[in-house]
């Protein structure tokens, strides 16, 4: 079997748009900024889709312009650009709080250096160009809300940037998929698979989101009534205490 082609290098391009600016318009600072802002973005927009985000390297300053080739070599690294140039054209709607809020930082950043940030589209990709000119719709003010949810523990993952994320299959139907500490997911391995308690907290707004994890902890497996019936008629055995269920029945029925 021949050996597989290395895939080829995924890049996509960012400008800083404005009237005649060019690289040695943007000094280090807004540089730093801007690829941080970006960075932050690709983060959220992984984590939406449960994935890690992609290395980016900086490749290539154009000449003439403001604009900078961004580059990963990782196999999903494809699928995350391509969803980073859907969500900015759609301005965020339809994304996480955490996605919404790193793009509207990604957007002022572009704005304080120039006047709005361009996006092209991946390469193969016949669409236009993506302006992030006006500032990005902030979130209504949301409340985070703790409650306790009861379910399967089904999914621990820890990406490459250390960020730990428990996945709870819910009793009632759905699931969650909660952020925690490092320490917290350390305590939670043994448990996988098995039936949980969970302290969890949620972002109450115009949708609701999962938060974080505070604890979590094995939930010990129910009973039906007959258990617990037979249950209590064996410690009372073990006292050497006899019950007559008939005599005692009858006793209930006379009364």
């Amino acid at each position: 079997m021949p050996p597989r082609k290395p895939q080829k290098p995924t890049t996509i391009t960012i400008a800083i748009v404005g009237d005649g600016i060019t690289p040695k318009d943007v000094s280090i600072r807004q540089l730093a900024n801007l690829l941080e802002a970006t960075a932050a973005t690709f983060e959220a927009i992984a984590a939406d889709g449960n994935t890690d985000p992609p290395k980016l390297s900086l490749s290539r300053v154009k000449q003439g312009s403001a604009a900078y080739d961004l580059r990963a070599d990782a196999p999903g690294a494809h699928r995350v650009m391509t969803s980073f140039v859907a969500t900015a054209r759609k301005r965020g709607k339809d994304s996480s709080p955490r996605t919404r809020s790193a793009l509207g930082r990604l957007q002022k950043v572009a704005a304080h250096a120039g006047a709005a940030l361009r996006i092209d589209p991946l390469e193969g990709q016949k669409t236009k160009p993506v302006i992030l000119a006006a500032p990005i719709p902030e979130d209504d003010t949301q409340i985070e809300e703790g409650t306790v949810v009861h379910g399967r523990l089904v999914g621990l993952k820890l990406d490459a940037r250390d960020k730990a994320t428990i996945t709870i299959r819910y009793d009632d139907g759905g699931h969650g998929d909660f952020a925690a500490s490092a320490e917290l997911m350390t305590e939670a391995a043994p448990l996988l698979g098995a039936h949980v308690l969970a302290r969890v907290t949620f972002l109450r707004g115009e949708q609701d989101w999962e938060g974080e994890i505070e604890s979590i902890e094995e939930r010990p497996e129910e009973q039906d009534f007959m258990s617990l019936i037979r249950e209590a008629r064996q410690k009372l055995q073990d006292r050497d205490v006899v019950v007559d269920a008939r005599a005692w029945l009858t006793e209930n029925d006379e009364q």
